[in-house]
């Protein structure tokens, strides 16, 4: 699997190459009111509203990616939306390490479940890099999971 390797709340992760569209330095997102610490707002993607994932806050809770020369924003198309429109997201993270082949044989697989957008704990350089799955992690957020053309789940943005 051909993975982007990054780095948010002091941790690496991997995610499959072939759900992102871009990466982009990091921008400011617009808040929006009620929804989750981890959603930081949206962002404007060429005239369309994009929700802004905090890969940090998502991860470990505590933390929020911030603004360096280092920090990107991947653009990540989950292909899933309401009424079987795309939907897209933007991943706020602390820095892209690597973009590499990165094989799940071997991983180390906990079982609990718990996060079910979490996956294998692979190696990578000598560090553990856990995978995560976009499509589980839309599934189960549906506010991320809204149609393209600015609308997110629940209404106008």
């Amino acid at each position: 699997m051909r993975t982007f390797v990054f780095t948010a709340a002091g941790s690496s992760y991997a995610l499959d190459a072939s759900w992102i569209q871009a990466v982009h330095p990091l921008v400011r997102a617009r808040p929006v009111p009620g929804t989750p610490a981890w959603l930081a707002g949206v962002i404007d993607v060429h005239g369309e509203l994009v929700p802004m994932v905090d890969a940090a806050m998502l991860l470990s809770g505590t933390a929020t990616v911030q603004r360096t020369l280092g920090a990107r924003v991947l653009l990540v198309d989950t292909g899933i939306g309401q009424g079987g429109a795309r939907a897209r997201f933007a991943l706020s993270v602390d820095r892209v390490l690597d973009a590499v082949a990165l094989e799940q044989d071997g991983g180390w697989r906990s079982g609990a479940g718990v996060v079910p957008w979490l996956g294998a704990v692979l190696q990578h350089g000598g560090e553990a890099v856990q995978v995560l799955d976009p499509l589980a992690l839309a599934a189960a957020n549906p506010q991320l999971a809204a149609p393209a053309g600015g609308e997110l789940a629940g209404g106008p943005a």
